[in-house]
């Protein structure tokens, strides 16, 4: 009852949430600088999270207005539309947004996978499933947040790799907070979780792990950035170079205390997931720099899954400030 509490809350708080831009103007002072930005409340965004508990953006000279979203695809509509200057995305869907015209710049790295699992996303199903492969779920029905994102990509590379064929899978969108209750009722057979809810679930006795499609498939995997256009990155240098400072500086800090109690209190505080689970979650890599090779890997597989229609030159998505 705990979790399924636990979940009825997340799920309260993310139905609140919409991607409209607000326009109310917080009094700021004489030197600060409003940016209008979107985040998306899962742990990719916990370095950004610290910077701005920390204080590191104020110390440059930022005034944050942020909106939490759903996932990556409702921030760069509104970054072309003019409502925000950043926003919190992951590369598959700024990749996607650069093959059509849209000019994003990655301008914080964010984080990505590790080398083994558990990692940030799995697949889930039902306690005592006996899916396996992805010749296992040909037929069957998995959650993700959004199709065509990340989740979406390795799911479906993974289901091939491990003998079965995508084609053959349905992929439907859940939001996160509401995939395990999905799982457990059966509206879908499995799903691809993110953290925190994905240790949250498997602690709880309701779901298990199947399969790690992100490790299985690739090893650190550049997962979600902080993204402005590229007019705005030219014409405002002085702004993204305050913006990347303040963010890396929130990197560093969670790299030296992602075990602390103030760690698991900040990352609370936006998940409203229990800090007791957040202990136990498979935690980001999170970096400064953005290496190039591994965002090029990403790019052929989406070329393989249709994805992306010709190859991108990925060096000019990515601030020369932030490249590896």
């Amino acid at each position: 009852m705990t979790f399924r509490k636990t979940i009825k809350t997340i799920l309260l708080w993310a139905a609140a949430t919409v991607a409209v831009i607000s326009n109310a103007i917080a009094p700021l002072a004489a030197d600060e600088i409003k940016i209008r930005m979107s985040t998306i409340p899962t742990f990719d965004n916990a370095a950004f999270e610290v910077a701005r508990a920390k204080g590191f953006f104020q110390e440059q000279g930022l005034a944050l207005d942020t909106t939490p979203t759903a996932g990556g695809s409702t921030g760069i509509p509104a970054l072309v539309a003019g409502q925000l200057e950043f926003a919190s995305s992951n590369i598959v869907t700024i990749l996607i947004a650069a093959s059509r015209g849209l000019n994003p710049v990655i301008v914080a790295a964010g984080d990505t996978t590790g080398d083994a699992p558990p990692d940030l996303a799995g697949l889930v199903a039902k306690k005592g499933a006996s899916f396996k492969t992805g010749k296992d779920l040909e037929g069957k029905t998995i959650a993700l947040n959004a199709r065509n994102n990340i989740l979406w990509l390795y799911g479906r590379e993974w289901v091939e790799k491990t003998g079965g064929d995508p084609a053959k899978v349905t992929f439907v969108e859940v939001p996160f907070p509401q995939m395990v209750d999905a799982v457990q009722n059966g509206r879908v057979d499995a799903a691809m979780l993110v953290e925190p809810f994905l240790s949250a679930g498997v602690k709880g006795g309701i779901i298990q792990s199947v399969g790690w499609p992100y490790s299985d498939v690739q090893k650190r995997i550049p997962v979600a950035e902080f993204v402005t256009t590229k007019a705005y990155a030219d014409a405002n240098p002085d702004i993204i170079a305050r913006f990347t400072k303040a963010y890396n500086e929130g990197v560093d800090w969670t790299n030296r205390n992602s075990d602390t109690a103030e760690f698991r209190k900040i990352v609370a505080a936006y998940t409203h997931v229990p800090e007791d689970r957040i202990a136990d979650a498979a935690k980001p890599v999170f970096v400064t720099k953005m290496n190039i090779s591994g965002v090029e890997r990403l790019a052929a597989l989406m070329k393989k899954h249709g994805l992306l229609q010709s190859d991108l030159d990925v060096k000019a998505i990515i601030h020369p400030s932030i490249q590896e």
